[in-house]
C-alpha cells in the first residue's frame, strides 16, 4: 500500500477541496428533491441536454404549464415522466443486419 505524506499547506489545500465538494453533492442532492419550476432552457440545463430535446420530448407528450406564451416545466413532474417513458426491453439473440454497400 502506497503512503501519502503532505505538509500543512498541502492538507489545507486538501481538505479544503473535500469541503467544496461535498458542500456541492449535498446542495445538488438538496436541488434535485425539491420541485423547481423552470423554463425549457432551464429545463434543458437541468437533464443536460439541448432545449431542442425538450421541444422533442413536449411533443411526445411531457406535461408543462403554459403561463402566458411560456411554458414552463415542473421538474418533479418532468423526472416522473422521463421514467415512465423507460422501456424495458428483453436482449435478442438476433445478430444485427449488417449493411453493405456495392
Amino acid at each position: 500500500m502506497s503512503k501519502v505524506i503532505l505538509d500543512k499547506n498541502d492538507m489545507a489545500c486538501f481538505l479544503a477541496e473535500c469541503k467544496q465538494t461535498f458542500n456541492d453533492l449535498i446542495t445538488s442532492t438538496k436541488r434535485e428533491n425539491q420541485d423547481q419550476i423552470l423554463n425549457r432552457k432551464g429545463l434543458a440545463d437541468y437533464f443536460h441536454v439541448s432545449p431542442n430535446s425538450i421541444d422533442d420530448w413536449v411533443n411526445l407528450g411531457m406535461p408543462y404549464a403554459l403561463l402566458g406564451k411560456t411554458k414552463r416545466f415542473s421538474t418533479k413532474s418532468a423526472l416522473k415522466w422521463f421514467h415512465e417513458q423507460e422501456k424495458t426491453t428483453k436482449p435478442t439473440k438476433k445478430r444485427p443486419i449488417r449493411i453493405v454497400n456495392e
